[in-house]
């Protein structure tokens, strides 16, 4: 008598990209940071995943427009580096400038930039100039 064994490999694949995320309508890229929707939490999207920090709000926190001229480059709205703009979070040291995140006169920064000041940052705490991967920081 005989036993015939079959052998085979598994072999396992993973999707290594990341997926986008979708809250309260909008989708968002792996990596985004975007305002929770309730005035003061933020979100952040990961692989297909959305998670919230769950801090109490402020009744009064839901009013705050994008970008509030008293530091029209503050974080607001829950989001944590720079102002809420149409839905999503700015970085650092940019403006909401008709919708669209902006670093002074210019587009807002790319990934690894941050937008400084060629001085001093200003009370507004708001930047003109892109730098870091792309360039030197003033300083």
């Amino acid at each position: 008598m005989f036993a015939v064994i079959a052998a085979s490999s598994c072999v396992l694949y993973s999707d290594d990209r990341d997926r986008d995320c979708t809250h309260l309508g909008r989708t968002y890229r792996s990596g985004d940071i975007f305002p929770a929707g309730d005035g003061c939490n933020s979100c952040s999207c990961t692989d297909g995943e959305v998670a919230c920090t769950l801090i109490g709000c402020d009744p009064g926190d839901a009013g705050v427009g994008d970008g509030a001229p008293a530091a029209a480059c503050a974080p607001t709205l829950g989001c944590p580096a720079g102002p809420a703009c149409n839905g999503l979070c700015c970085g650092a040291g940019e403006r909401c400038n008709n919708g669209t995140c902006a670093c002074g006169p210019n587009a807002a920064c790319g990934a690894n930039d941050g937008c400084e000041a060629a001085g001093p940052i200003s009370q507004d705490q708001c930047g003109s100039i892109c730098c870091g991967a792309s360039g030197p920081c003033p300083q």
